[in-house]
Order: C-alpha cells, then sequence, then structure tokens
C-alpha cells in the first residue's frame, strides 16, 4: 500500500482503501520543471463571516495560505489569484440565480469589498489575476494560455472552496496536463466534512494532496536560487 493510501487509513475504511490500491491510485505526480501558485477565491466574500458566503471563520488557514504565498514571492514564482467577474446583472450570474439563494442580494451582485483580498496575501502588480463566472478558474478563461506562455507545468493550488471551486480548478488543472499539487492546510471549506472527503478523492484520482511544510521544502529545493544554479 502506498504512502498516499496508508495516510487516510482510519479515515478511509480498509476495504475501500483496498479498492484503490487494486485500481493502481493514489500514486504521487509530484513537482515538474516550473511551478506558479494558484490562489482560488480567498476575497473577503469567502473568508470573511460577515457575508453570506463566508460559512466560517478560518484564521489558520489564511495564516497558512500567507506563508505560502511569501515562499512563491521569495522564489521569485508566478502566482496567480482567481476571483468572481462581474455579478451586478442577472445574465452574468445565470444559474447561480436558480442554485443560490443569495444570489441576488447586494453583498453577491454589488458589495465593493466582496471580490477584494486581504492585505497579507492581496496580489501585487505584477501578479495575474482571471476571472471567472463558473467554479473553474480555467471554463472560458485564459489561464491555461498565460501559464503555457509562462513555460508553469506545476500549479500549487491553495483557496476556497475545496468541494468547490478549488475542485473544480484542480481538476481541470489536471484534464489540461498541468500537475496539480493541493496544499492541504491552505484550503478551506464552510464544511470540513467535505473538505476532508474531497481532498481524500483527489488525493485518490487527479491532484497530490501535501503538507504545507512538504511543499514549502520541496519549493526550496528545487527552485531555490534556481536550484542552487543547478
Amino acid at each position: 500500500m502506498t504512502d498516499k493510501l496508508e495516510k487516510w487509513r482510519g479515515y478511509v475504511p480498509d476495504e475501500e482503501l483496498e479498492t484503490y490500491r487494486k485500481g493502481g491510485f493514489a500514486r504521487r505526480i509530484g513537482f515538474g520543471r516550473k511551478a506558479a501558485l494558484l490562489n482560488i477565491d480567498t476575497t473577503w466574500m469567502f473568508v470573511d463571516p460577515a457575508f453570506a458566503m463566508c460559512g466560517r471563520d478560518m484564521p489558520q488557514m489564511m495564516d497558512d495560505l500567507t506563508r505560502l504565498t511569501e515562499a512563491f514571492r521569495a522564489l521569485d514564482l508566478p502566482i496567480y489569484y482567481s476571483r468572481r467577474d462581474d455579478r451586478s446583472h442577472p445574465t452574468y450570474r445565470g444559474l447561480w440565480n436558480e442554485k443560490l439563494g443569495t444570489s441576488g442580494e447586494y453583498q453577491y451582485t454589488s458589495d465593493p469589498r466582496a471580490d477584494q483580498w486581504p492585505e497579507a496575501y492581496a496580489p501585487r502588480k505584477q501578479d495575474r489575476v482571471i476571472l471567472k463566472n463558473k467554479p473553474s478558474c480555467f471554463f472560458q478563461t485564459p489561464l491555461d494560455t498565460f501559464l503555457r506562455y509562462d513555460e508553469v507545468d506545476t500549479l500549487v493550488i491553495c483557496g476556497i472552496s475545496t468541494s468547490g471551486c478549488v475542485r473544480a480548478g484542480a481538476v481541470d488543472a489536471f484534464s489540461h496536463n498541468f500537475r496539480p499539487i493541493l496544499v492541504d492546510e491552505a484550503c478551506g471549506d464552510r464544511s470540513p466534512s467535505a473538505h476532508k472527503a474531497n481532498m481524500f478523492d483527489m488525493d485518490m484520482k487527479f491532484c497530490d494532496v501535501e503538507s504545507l511544510d512538504y511543499v514549502l521544502a520541496e519549493l526550496k529545493a528545487r527552485y531555490g536560487r534556481k536550484a542552487a544554479a543547478e
């Protein structure tokens, strides 16, 4: 049984883990030549409980996300952010009008603070910001072309929510043949149980779910001063 399967022992029954072992799942994809950070939807709307869309306060997640951001900045690696596009018109919102009971309220449609980031990890001038209208930051956006121009083959992913937009972006990253690495402590969800279930499922099938300490060590070893000038 691989280390990744062993990590989930106790959360998933042994007989279920055996089906993943039998199918050859849960191998580590690993880092490639160049990594970028993809920060998904960590604006005030999703991290401040004053907003209806933020289910709970997650200060530790925000601290860990900030540490991750600082590491990418120190290594001068690309940082991408995604956030919602304009939701002021019903057509722009689309089926969110049918699925989401708060889609017509001021917070969701018009509050200028909703789509801003906390100062600790907010985008800088040199960072890239992707505007999206559906869960995946790849869906009908130029993200794929921007990443390829930057010669990125590995996406270290953090953000909110694990079971929604983070999952959608991570699965699409895999579908575009980028190496998706989810940082467990730097992803959050209004439901801790949904967070864990989705992390398990993605670790088995589409992504590497790794600890913050592991990712920070790998970044330093692989990209620190171009890996000590190789």
